[in-house]
């Protein structure tokens, strides 16, 4: 697999690309000053522990493959009880997101991704910590005003089927 290189103008096309973004945003994020500690877990077993279970979510999320079979909120309970996530670990977590989705691609997938991970950012805080965070739903609100490709819609955890988050 190639490696995206820092923007060269094309969009996130499959599961290639979105591993190569993982391998990106998660080679900053594990080592970032906050959010280190949420991720102390994942940092000693390595990256290529992580990424496969992340691919497969990305691609399930972004293009409905079918591959994730977890659930999301029940993995991020597990480190809310080790480590309390505040509105800013995922205020952190978007700004990483965006940026590295930035860095690599351009096109409506790679903007539509950037939607999502504010959909499940707002919504992963809410169900984790019981509270809204409103720069966590201004977050959500400018990335789909800037696409203007879809209304915002509120991201569950039910189904993947039914939801962004599988």
């Amino acid at each position: 697999m190639a490696i995206a290189q820092l923007n060269d103008g094309r969009d996130l096309a499959g599961r290639d690309d979105i591993e190569a973004l993982l391998r990106r945003f998660y080679g900053t994020a594990l080592y970032d000053d906050m959010l280190a500690e949420p991720f102390a877990e994942i940092r000693p077993w390595g990256l290529e522990s992580h990424l496969p279970v992340m691919c497969d979510y990305w691609e399930t999320v972004r293009f409905r493959a079918g591959r994730y079979r977890r659930n999301a909120l029940h993995a991020h309970q597990h480190v809310q009880q080790r480590v309390p996530l505040s509105a800013r670990h995922f205020q952190r977590w978007l700004t990483l997101w965006n940026a590295t989705v930035d860095q690599m691609y351009r096109g409506p997938v790679a903007e539509h991704a950037k939607i999502q991970a504010a959909r499940i950012a707002t919504s992963l805080h809410r169900r984790l910590t019981g509270t809204h965070a409103t720069e966590l739903e201004v977050s959500a609100a400018s990335q789909a005003s800037i696409s203007r490709r879809e209304p915002l819609r509120p991201c569950t955890f039910d189904s993947p089927a039914k939801s962004d988050v599988g």
